[in-house]
């Protein structure tokens, strides 16, 4: 959204003296963290850029896919309290903006508003924030791919709990989360866009339905003065309902309306963080999955900025194998486990999708027991009783963890 610009209720205050921005180099970072471990007998929480702790910092980062040199910056805040302490929960908080952010010190300013309340939110509900700056693209299309890496990013640096990573946002934050979300939902913990709305041409079934899936909390103020916004929220709503009477089961929306404007309500937004981060970690395992598979790799130019989308040929722990990366393709299946067996139904038959390749853990089936896979009805594949090994089996995620899999020719 780019109608007008978009603040946080508590901006009447500055932000806490200026914030540097700055490139830190490999060597400068590792040296600090090599002097700070010296001295500390316990996990530092730090790394070389995440490297201060107690006082907000920012670096330079953009995907490596990215083939320019264009840079986003990233804002950070690791409370004193947590320096010790590790896998602590931890949050992306995408800016609000619109005319004031079309560039790249119009989005830092707007990140530095922004950051005095995040800065109290991860001191009182100790945890690890960050900020990253649009840099001018605002939350456009790049935002999906952005803003998967990042968290990647955090997972390898920080010693983070990675399935209590979440996901928030505010107006033109929370309306780059809702375009995004059903593409990058078994990445993150949960979805908390506050004072947006989805666009209705995004409220379709294979959409709306991964919020079966993932905890997607909505804030949103009655007197919202972009009041398409509420009836955006709605719908949304509405539709979520039918699927559930579809489904025959609840979905893990929150639709929250409050008596408030377009600004969030700060005490409001903390409750349902902390709620989330408590009560809602990322689950891996899930018997039963509503899910889309994406096979293909997409450049894109926006700004005279060139970022790609990569294949998000996965959803939990179905994958689409033997993709052809150079046609588009969309597989929408659903999944789901009955004791040993594992059912998956395809609307539509791939084209370019050769293969299915499935994940499997313990909590999901007995692996001491035969393990059966049916297609749309048809016995495909067959895993015999045997042991599994718990591992990552992803480099880009470290509680990608699971025992087997099972390939399925297509």
């Amino acid at each position: 959204m780019r109608n007008s610009d978009y603040y946080p209720a508590t901006l009447n205050h500055p932000p806490e003296g200026p914030i540097k921005i700055q490139i830190k180099s490999l060597l400068a970072g590792l040296l600090l963290a090599l002097s700070f471990s010296a001295f500390s007998g316990d996990a530092d929480i730090r790394s070389v850029l995440f490297d201060t702790v107690g006082a907000v910092d920012s670096f330079q980062w953009a995907p490596d896919r990215y083939e320019n040199s264009f840079k986003y910056d990233i804002f950070y805040y690791i409370p004193k309290s947590i320096n010790q302490n590790t896998k602590v929960g931890a949050l992306i908080f995408n800016h609000g903006g619109g005319t004031s952010t079309m560039d790249r010190a119009g989005s830092i300013n707007v990140v530095n508003m922004y950051m005095p309340d995040l800065k109290r939110m991860a001191d009182e509900l100790g945890i690890i924030v960050v900020l990253p700056s649009a840099n001018g693209l605002n939350w456009g299309g790049h935002t999906r791919g952005f803003i998967r890496d990042l968290g990647r990013l955090m997972r390898k640096e920080l010693n983070i709990d990675v399935d209590r990573l979440g996901l928030s946002g505010h107006s033109m934050g929370g309306m780059g989360i809702t375009r995004s979300y059903s593409w990058i939902a078994d990445e993150f913990a949960f979805f908390l866009p506050m004072a947006a709305g989805m666009d209705v041409n995004y409220q379709t079934e294979q959409h709306l339905n991964k919020q079966f899936n993932v905890p997607y909390v909505h804030l949103q103020g009655r007197g919202d003065h972009f009041e398409i916004f509420i009836t955006r929220c709605e719908e949304q709503l509405k539709r979520t309902k039918d699927l559930e009477v579809l489904y025959g089961q609840s979905s893990k929306l929150e639709m929250i309306f409050y008596n408030g404007s377009h600004n969030y309500d700060f005490a409001l937004f903390k409750a349902n963080l902390n709620k989330l981060l408590t009560k809602s970690p990322r689950n891996l395992y899930q018997k039963e999955l509503w899910g889309s598979l994406h096979t293909v790799h997409l450049k894109n130019l926006e700004n005279n900025i060139t970022y790609d989308y990569d294949s998000e040929a996965r959803y939990f722990w179905v994958e689409a194998t033997e993709t052809d990366l150079t046609t588009p393709e969309r597989i929408d299946f659903h999944a789901k486990i009955d004791e040993n067996v594992i059912r998956i139904d395809m609307p539509v038959a791939p084209k370019m999708s050769k293969g299915l390749k499935l994940y499997l853990h313990s909590s999901m089936v007995d692996l001491n027991q035969k393990v059966e896979v049916l297609l749309n009805g048809k016995l495909v594949a067959t895993r015999e009783a045997k042991a599994g090994v718990l591992r990552i089996m992803d480099v880009n995620d470290s509680g990608f963890k699971f025992e087997d899999t099972i390939d399925i020719k297509l």
